[in-house]
C-alpha cells in the first residue's frame, strides 16, 4: 500500500476512535513510524487529510446510492429476495460504508462549518439518502399505485427514515458504546425499517415479524449483504 493510502486509512482510523479534534498530524505519523516531514509531504496537515477523505467517501456513498434510485433502481426486474430482504441488505451496505467514516456523521456540523466543500457535499448526501428510503418506503408500504394521500404519507416517512439512518451512527454510540460493529448496523436497519410498519395496515404483523426474522438471520451469520 502506498504511503498516502495508508496515511489516509491510518487517520481516519484515529478519527474514528479517538473523535477528529483529539488528533493531531503529528499523531498520525506517530502512529504510522513516519516522520512528520513524510506526512506533509502528502497533506499539508488534518484539512487536507480530511477533505482527501470526505472525497472518497462520497464517491463511495454516490456508488451504493445512485444506482438504488435510478432506473431500474432497487426494486427492479430480476432482483433476489423479498423487498423487504433487498430493503434490509441495501440498508446495511449504506451503514456499513457510514460506519467506515465514523467520525464525519458524528459531528458533522463542525466540519461543515470549517470546510465549504464538506458541507456541500454532505448536503448532497443528504438528499441522496432522502432519495433512497423514499424508495424503500414506497414499495414497502404501498407497491406500485399509491394515492395521494400515501405520497403525503411518504414524505413524511422517507424523512423520518431518513434522520434515522444519518443520526444512527452517534446516538447507538452513547447508548451503546462498545457495541459489536454488526450489531451496530443490523439494529440501525430495524430502527429504520420498523418506521414503515405503522403505514402498513393488514400487512403490518407479517412485516414486522419478517424483519424481526432478518435481524437474527443477519446477526447468526455475521453478514452483511450486498446489492
Amino acid at each position: 500500500m502506498k504511503t498516502r493510502d495508508r496515511i489516509l486509512l491510518t487517520a481516519c482510523d484515529l478519527f474514528n476512535t479517538l473523535g477528529e479534534h483529539n488528533v493531531a498530524a503529528s499523531d498520525i505519523a506517530a502512529e504510522m513510524d513516519i516522520s512528520p516531514g513524510n506526512l506533509y509531504y502528502h497533506f499539508k496537515g488534518k484539512d487536507s487529510i480530511h477533505l482527501s477523505l470526505f472525497a472518497t467517501l462520497q464517491r463511495e456513498m454516490i456508488a451504493v446510492l445512485g444506482p438504488a434510485i435510478q432506473t431500474p433502481g432497487l426494486f427492479g426486474e430480476q432482483k433476489e429476495g423479498s423487498a423487504v430482504e433487498r430493503s434490509w441488505l441495501f440498508l446495511s451496505v449504506v451503514l456499513e460504508l457510514m460506519l467506515g467514516y465514523r467520525y464525519f456523521y458524528e459531528n458533522p456540523g463542525s466540519l461543515m462549518l470549517r470546510f465549504p466543500e464538506i458541507d456541500r457535499g454532505f448536503r448532497r448526501l443528504v438528499h441522496l439518502k432522502l432519495s433512497a428510503c423514499e424508495v424503500v418506503a414506497a414499495e414497502l408500504v404501498a407497491g406500485e399505485a399509491p394515492t395521494d394521500r400515501q405520497e403525503a404519507d411518504f414524505n413524511s416517512l422517507a424523512n423520518t427514515m431518513s434522520l434515522t439512518l444519518s443520526y444512527w451512527l452517534p446516538y447507538s454510540r452513547i447508548l451503546y458504546p462498545r457495541e459489536d460493529r454488526t450489531l451496530t448496523i443490523h439494529r440501525g436497519v430495524l430502527q429504520i425499517l420498523s418506521t414503515c410498519a405503522p403505514y402498513m395496515e393488514a400487512e403490518q404483523h407479517g412485516f414486522i415479524e419478517e424483519c424481526r426474522q432478518l435481524y437474527s438471520a443477519m446477526l447468526a451469520s455475521g453478514e452483511y449483504g450486498g446489492v
